[in-house]
């Protein structure tokens, strides 16, 4: 847990907003958002259990205009712990996503570039369910590690497409060629994939898949102070049928300056991800995670 002390910091150290994204030259804008929530999880391969919470969000944002051509890289890192009485800290949700895009716009609204997108998680993830922790022939109390930064991780590289509509958002992205790179550098989770699975790379540090890649934000008004958005993020590999999929649903309410009410869900799915490294076989079901709580939100501008 100490190695997300200093990105847990990350999330108390203010909020910058600069000029909108669409004027001419640099904008960087960043929002932080602490949370106390009731989690549930169900078939979750990072690891984790259902409890009472406290979740923390960071996001920045660094935008360049210039003319037809446009850059924009988004880092955004969602982060839980909890503490029940018998049992140190635990995290619930660590999930880094880094997305850089770079292209020339035929018009305001669509233009085509090269899109980078890496996904991982910062600290070590373990499995404490102990009828799963003593069928892997390991301590209950420890648990076992499944996985740390970049292990696994994804990493996807293309060539595309992007549409943007303002109102209401919609941000579709359409690749042809995306190359995607499951990365395990643990060599503690690499030996761990090898002998059960886990995360279909046989042991072995990088796995790389050519395919089609697709990912769509809308963002739109429910009611007033209320909105939803959604993001579904798709690979499907040239080589086979199997489609990655990740689907993320957000509802959220503002009840004044500084609270704010939401329902974060969130549902993956991997024909390469066992979700029950405790039982024969590989496990490929629907990883589903949902975080309802109260949000205190703050900002300042510089």
């Amino acid at each position: 847990m100490t190695r997300m002390l200093p990105l847990f910091l990350l999330l108390f150290a203010g909020n910058l907003v600069a000029q909108e994204g669409t004027a001419e030259g640099f904008s960087l804008s960043s929002s932080n958002s602490l949370q106390f929530s009731q989690v549930a999880l169900s078939n979750w391969s990072s690891g984790g259990e259902s409890s009472l919470a406290l979740n923390g969000a960071f996001t920045a944002v660094a935008q360049h205009r210039q003319g037809r051509i446009s850059t924009d890289v988004a880092a955004n890192w969602m982060i839980g712990v909890f503490k029940s009485a018998d049992v140190p800290v635990r995290k619930t949700n660590d999930q880094l996503t880094i997305v850089g895009i770079s292209g020339f716009h035929f018009s305001p609204n669509f233009g085509v570039g090269v899109l980078a997108d890496l996904s991982t998680q910062v600290a070590p993830s373990y499995i404490f369910e102990r009828s799963t922790v003593l069928a892997l022939g390991g301590d209950p109390v420890k648990g076992i590690k499944t996985g740390d930064f970049l292990s696994p991780g994804s990493i996807e590289l293309g060539l595309g497409f992007r549409l943007v509509k303002a109102k209401p958002l919609l941000d579709l992205i359409l690749a042809p060629l995306m190359m995607k790179q499951t990365v395990i550098l643990d060599k503690d989770t690499r030996a761990l994939d090898e002998t059960l699975g886990l995360y279909g790379n046989e042991g072995k540090t990088v796995r790389s898949e050519a395919g089609a890649y697709l990912k769509l934000f809308v963002s739109a008004p429910l009611m007033e102070n209320v909105t939803a958005d959604g993001k579904l993020k798709l690979f499907a590999n040239y080589a086979d049928q199997d489609v990655d999929s990740s689907l993320v649903l957000n509802i959220s309410g503002k009840i004044n300056q500084l609270l704010s009410a939401s329902i974060h869900t969130t549902l993956l799915h991997d024909n390469d991800v066992d979700t029950d490294a405790g039982k024969p076989g590989k496990q490929n079901r629907v990883q589903i995670r949902e975080i309802v709580g109260l949000n205190l939100t703050y900002a300042f501008h510089l």
